[in-house]
């Protein structure tokens, strides 16, 4: 198909202001609301699903290990094989990361949300099937796509960072030097200013697949030319916003789940006892709650709170499929009409 999305090295800078990006997020929102809970339906069950069974592998491995249910992480419970290794009861902290979005969650619904809200556009009434169909038949370029920056921003990393240890610093981790320390936070600093950097920069490529159909290599090198210079920062921003609602906004929806909770588990009374006197309100600050148990919950327990940040993220998914998409049309200069999806 010929590309009818040329020149974009030369489109013009993003304006300064979106007046009409939030209208335009809830109104896409409303309107395909049914639609998009339809599409993620499959992807809901298979993540409940994987969590369970998650579960249940490291309880039978770990039947008497400690548990950790906090709200840091969304329903991050893991055993801890050292019995003495954590301390029962509750503990507080701040968390200013961005672990409260299931990522694996939103990359899947991605591209079927951005074909859905794409022919929702052209005025196209498409459906379930129509969307999952469509979307299977990307799977190589967009598991390519997957591919290629795992190995960028992953396993390049890892194999020279390996090699350094190897060759350059081993006789610093054997000496326990400062120095060791002050080596590998450098390392890790440049690799998440690395990793933040491509992620802004290739944040775009999902909509090449889908929209313009695409190679891996082509969504790549498409989203590299949409965002540069400027534009890196303004996405930056932006996708830095979204993250600082969406984090707070989870940390509290899964506090107020194990406060309910705890009527029926037992287990989690400290808990409620901790967060209704006052601290409750914390969560909306970047604060988070975590309990350590000496026995692993029942599975009830887990199925509930695994559900619970399951449809959280969710209904956080069809945001970013809908923020990205009316990005990658205005870096385009509306053309995207023209393409035949």
């Amino acid at each position: 198909m010929q590309n009818v999305l040329e020149n974009t090295a030369d489109a013009g800078e993003m304006p300064q202001q979106h007046p009409g990006l939030i209208s335009r997020i809830f109104r896409d929102y409303r309107n395909n609301f049914g639609l998009f809970w339809q599409v993620m339906v499959p992807l809901i069950i298979v993540n409940l699903l994987l969590y369970l069974a998650i579960f249940l592998f490291a309880k039978s491995m770990s039947p008497d290990g400690q548990w950790t249910i906090s709200t840091e992480r969304g329903v991050s419970a893991y055993t801890s094989f050292s019995q003495s290794g954590q301390p029962t009861g509750i503990v507080w902290g701040t968390h200013f990361g961005i672990t409260s979005i299931h990522i694996s969650l939103l990359w899947l619904a991605m591209c079927p949300l951005i074909f859905a809200i794409m022919q929702r556009r052209n005025g196209i009434d498409t459906t379930f099937k129509a969307v999952w169909q469509r979307t299977l038949r990307k799977t190589v370029p967009i598991l390519g796509a997957a591919f290629l920056i795992g190995i960028v921003v992953l396993i390049v990393p890892a194999i020279l960072g390996f090699l350094a240890f190897e060759f350059f610093f081993l006789d610093l981790a054997q000496s326990h030097t400062p120095a060791l320390i002050a080596v590998f936070m450098c390392i890790t600093a440049g690799w998440s200013v690395l990793f933040t950097y491509l992620a802004v920069k290739w944040s775009l490529y999902n909509q090449g697949i889908m929209i313009e159909n695409l190679s891996a290599i082509g969504a790549i090198r498409r989203s590299s030319a949409l965002v540069r210079g400027r534009t890196w920062w303004r996405l930056f921003g932006i996708y830095l916003l979204l993250t600082l609602v969406a984090t707070p906004l989870t940390s509290l929806l899964l506090g107020l789940t194990l406060i309910f909770l705890s009527f029926a588990a037992p287990e989690f009374i400290p808990m409620r006892e901790a967060l209704l006197p006052g601290r409750f309100v914390s969560l909306l600050f970047f604060g988070y709650a975590k309990i350590t148990l000496e026995n692993a919950p029942t599975l009830s327990t887990i199925g509930v709170l695994a559900g619970v940040y399951t449809l959280i993220c969710a209904a956080f998914a069809p945001v970013w499929a809908i923020l990205t998409t009316h990005i990658y049309t205005e870096r385009v200069e509306g053309h995207t009409e023209k393409v035949s999806v």
